[in-house]
């Protein structure tokens, strides 16, 4: 009877561990299959950029993949972002952290402004005092300490799309303007003041 046991204890040994190898195997091919699988195509960016080289010109061929990389780079942008409808303008913003300098809080906001249009629209920012955007915390109005507006404007083609930044910081000019201080506790938004359009974008800034 104890034989008769120790014959069932060893095949149900043999069974379980034949069971677990053929487990592994199983697994491991299916691993192995979506390696093979994922095996990636062609590269489209690449395929297009070879396309550029075949302008007529060296201008047209930078041209063409200047217009490549930033439609990839907004592409990207735009898959991390928020977006919100001004007008006929969409602002995409993916979050901004606040710096610390010599005892100032500094914070630069990034924005991919699309223009959704048949015309041409113009964001406007030509200094602090004549300026379309500003941060407000629901009781004091910020002003900019520097931006990358050519010109003071940022001229938008119907269906075109660009990024700009602008720094909020230690204050510049003169008047009441103030420096940024940022507080945990409160709610920021970026504020837009354009003739085609006005709204606030909340920053949610850390």
């Amino acid at each position: 009877m104890s034989e008769l046991r120790n014959n069932a204890l060893k095949f149900f040994v043999f069974t379980v561990g034949l069971a677990l190898i053929l487990s592994v195997s199983t697994s491991n091919a299916k691993a192995e299959t979506t390696q093979v699988d994922s095996t990636p195509a062609v590269d489209a960016m690449q395929a297009k950029l070879d396309a550029c080289k075949s302008k007529e010109t060296q201008r047209e061929q930078y041209e063409c993949e200047k217009a490549l990389k930033a439609g990839s780079g907004n592409a990207e942008f735009k898959a991390k972002s928020t977006k919100t409808v001004i007008g006929p303008v969409a602002f995409y913003y993916a979050g901004a952290k606040v710096e610390k300098s010599s005892g100032k809080d500094i914070v630069t906001l990034k924005f991919l402004a699309e223009n959704n249009d048949k015309s041409n629209v113009t964001l406007m920012c030509t200094g602090p005092a004549v300026c379309n955007y500003d941060v407000s915390d629901g009781t004091t109005t910020y002003k900019y300490a520097a931006n990358d507006f050519t010109s003071g404007q940022i001229v938008l083609k119907p269906g075109s799309s660009k990024m700009f930044s602008i720094t909020f910081g230690p204050a510049i000019g003169y008047g009441s303007y103030v420096d940024f201080k940022f507080d945990p506790s409160k709610q920021y938004t970026f504020n837009v003041k354009e003739p085609w359009g006005s709204g606030k974008i909340p920053l949610n800034l850390k």
